[in-house]
């Protein structure tokens, strides 16, 4: 039986694999490297982090971005385009000699007759572990309002998933909400030549200030002492407005793409001709060919395909409305002895720093030393 095996091979499965093998413990990790960041996200576009603080976590801290560039010869611009962070990454796991499974999770369940537990991946090998770390981030929490739900796939998608925007040239399009992925994603349809609108409840699009140095060092503050807070002060954090947008992306946007604020969809509707039509709450509607909700995404645990419905059954759950989200400790361990959750599972607990990059270094020192000290005992 292995110590332990990583869910999810992005930034912060990458990490965790990383510290891991630095504390001598036998793991597995699962999934394609970094294949939500380099194949269901736009490629010419950029990472909104500083690159200050977009570093993957090692346990020496030795593989940061500036590291890298200078031993690649690559430069670092500000904003950092997403192809430089993907590079980024596969290199840290390269000289971190990490090794990947490329092969998915089918099920994670307790261990029969004994303590641990049982992974089945897809191809249909079977794995035991003392413990699993599930590390997944925002794939299987997009969310579709339900106004848009009974529409088929051809008609309404999330923006997760689409590499570039390319098959919409020629097409109207209407891009629904007002944060980062619906700025982002018309930007990226009217640079493929579609006829787009951005469609949002607010009265004007939320811009966040150019300095995002500072913000950038107070979400990984908050990451690392979230969990220790007042309780008040989480209640702050956890009600606290989403949606801002990176000032970079107001130059592909601004005057380019038409926008209608102060407004929501009450019902949608297929035409004769087979398009859709769009009627808005200020009683206007739109005939469009296509929608992209970026409504952003619902986290839920209950939404994990893998997690066996045993596990899922007994998992003590978040209380106060929050039941969506595991109950975890200090070092991110749920309810069930040897499962942690990190990255955006673990956003309630330890609060909104860990939906970004800069819950990585938190999560890494807070799991392993745990799992190296009880593997000891």
């Amino acid at each position: 039986m292995m110590d332990v095996i990583i869910i999810g091979a992005g930034p912060y499965g990458i990490s965790l694999a990383a510290h891991a093998q630095a504390h001598g413990l036998s793991y597995r990790l699962f999934g394609n490297p970094m294949h939500f960041w380099k194949d269901r996200m736009p490629q010419n576009m950029f990472i909104r982090t500083n690159p200050a603080y977009v570093n993957l976590s090692d346990a020496a801290g030795s593989y940061t971005l500036e590291r890298f560039a200078v031993e690649t010869g690559t430069a670092l611009t500000h904003p950092l385009p997403r192809p430089i962070f993907v590079r980024y990454a596969l290199w840290f796991a390269e000289q971190t000699k990490i090794a990947f499974t490329r092969d998915s999770v089918a099920w994670v369940k307790h261990r029969q007759g004994g303590d641990g537990y049982e992974v089945r991946s897809v191809s249909g090998e079977l794995y035991t572990a003392r413990n699993v770390i599930v590390a997944t981030g925002l794939q299987h929490f997009e969310y579709i309002p339900e106004v848009l739900r009974h529409l088929p796939p051809s008609m309404v998608s999330h923006p997760i998933g689409y590499a570039d925007y390319s098959g919409f040239g020629g097409q109207r399009v209407a891009v629904i909400g007002s944060g980062q992925s619906s700025w982002e994603a018309a930007a990226m349809l009217q640079l493929a030549g579609s006829d787009v609108e951005l469609l949002y409840r607010r009265e004007e699009p939320n811009y966040s200030g150019a300095d995002n140095f500072t913000s950038g060092n107070t979400l990984i503050e908050l990451a690392n002492t979230f969990y220790e807070l007042p309780q008040a002060q989480k209640q702050e954090r956890w009600q606290k407005p989403s949606g801002s947008i990176a000032a970079f992306l107001r130059p592909y946007v601004d005057g380019k793409v038409k926008q209608t604020g102060s407004v929501e969809i009450r019902q949608a509707g297929e035409t004769a001709d087979q398009r859709l039509r769009l009627q808005l709450s200020d009683g206007s509607e739109r005939i469009v060919n296509h929608v992209i909700a970026a409504t952003g995404y619902l986290i839920d645990i209950g939404k994990l395909p893998f997690l066996h419905p045993e596990l899922l059954n007994t998992l003590v759950r978040e209380h106060s409305g929050y039941g969506i989200f595991p109950q975890l400790d200090r070092s991110f361990e749920s309810s069930l002895p040897g499962l942690y959750f990190a990255g955006p599972l673990a956003s309630h607990s330890h609060g909104p720093g860990h939906r970004f990059i800069a819950g990585l270094h938190k999560a890494c020192s807070a799991i392993i030393p745990q799992l190296a000290y009880n593997s000891t005992v």
